[in-house]
This record gives C-alpha cells, structure tokens and sequence, in this order.
C-alpha cells in the first residue's frame, strides 16, 4: 500500500507529470527538465526525488552527470500509472508545447552514444551531434 500511496502523491503535481511525459522521449537530465520546466534546479531535484521514492523514474550515471528516465523494469503498480498517465494526458496542450520544445534542449550533444553503450534505447531520428552523424547527413565520410 506504501507504493500505491506515493505514486498517487508523485502524480498528484502538474510538473511531475509534465517530467514524466518528457522522459517518454528519451532520458534527461536535471539541467535539461529545469530548462522545459523553467524551476530553479533545487525545485527540479525536489520534484525528481519524489518521482524516484515512488519508483515513476530511475537514474543513470554518466561522470558527474546524472539522467533521469522512466523504469526499464517497474513494477506492475509502477507500469500501470505510468501507461494511465501517458495515455490521458498526451493530447493535453501543455504536453503537446513540452513535446515541441524537447527537441532544442540539450547540454550534452554526445549523449545518445553513451546511451547506446549503456542498451538505453535512443529515437532514431535525432542526430547525436557527432561529427560521424553530421559527415553521414552532408554525405561526407568521416
């Protein structure tokens, strides 16, 4: 009962959804969720603390970088807030402005190969900002 009482109270603010939403997308980090949400990083890491007592996002080190994603594994209490979640508010208009501006937030260009090396699943369709990428899109060689 301990779980289903935090994830009803993670859920129970607009920015905590609004960061769940956007880690649908890809994984992210405390700079990059202060950015969409325009908080103070101490707001965001509160905000992301609560979301990780109730087991709605889990955490991946990268050097003294830390990104936040939702579980690869949750719990079945977990995976079905998460997919009510998901399915009733991905039309909302603020969802829809955060899933617009998501894609020009950024610190670290290179991310998406430490992903890949860590089996995180990264969209296909976003450049990486490596120069192999940006040589393979102007159809130069490396």
């Amino acid at each position: 009962m301990l779980t289903y009482v935090s994830i009803i109270r993670a859920l129970g603010d607009e920015n905590r959804l609004r960061i769940l939403m956007a880690l649908r997308q890809r994984p992210l980090c405390v700079c990059e969720i202060t950015t969409l949400l325009g908080l103070a990083a101490s707001t965001t890491s509160k905000h992301l603390f609560i979301l990780r007592q109730a087991r709605l996002i889990e955490s991946i080190k990268n050097g003294r970088w830390v990104y936040y994603r939702l579980p690869a594994k949750p719990v079945d209490c977990v995976r079905d807030a998460l997919a009510l979640t998901i399915r009733e508010l991905a039309g909302c208009p603020q969802i829809l402005q955060d899933d617009a501006t998501l894609p020009g937030i950024s610190h670290n260009t290179n991310i998406h190969e430490f992903f890949k090396q860590k089996h995180i699943p990264v969209p296909a369709d976003q450049p990486d900002g490596s120069e192999e990428e940006a040589a393979a899109q102007h159809g130069n060689q490396p």
